[in-house]
């Protein structure tokens, strides 16, 4: 049995399952090769585990450019970034 071998690398990732169903669309529909590392181990953790999108290594760079504008959602408080804290809010 001649089985190949397929280095993949993250390109990104994340804790909302609805950035996920996004995400997959835009690269299924690009072609990318991809799998998601805690897919389906993160629900059942309460998303404390991120999803880290895993490409096919030579098409790394072809998804980080089609991503590059794709706006996340970061946390379920609809944050456009990490940095981005309301000086009322708590850590």
């Amino acid at each position: 049995m001649n089985e190949e071998f397929i280095e993949y690398v993250p390109i990104l990732e994340t804790h909302n399952a609805g950035d996920r169903v996004f995400l997959k669309s835009i690269l299924d529909a690009e072609g990318i090769v991809y799998y998601i590392q805690g897919e389906h181990v993160a629900p059942y953790l309460y998303n404390a585990l991120p999803m880290r999108f895993m490409v096919k290594k030579d098409q790394a760079s072809k998804a980080r450019e089609i991503l590059k504008n794709v706006e996340l959602s970061y946390s379920y408080g609809r944050r456009k970034s990490p940095e981005d804290v309301n000086d009322n809010e708590t850590t």
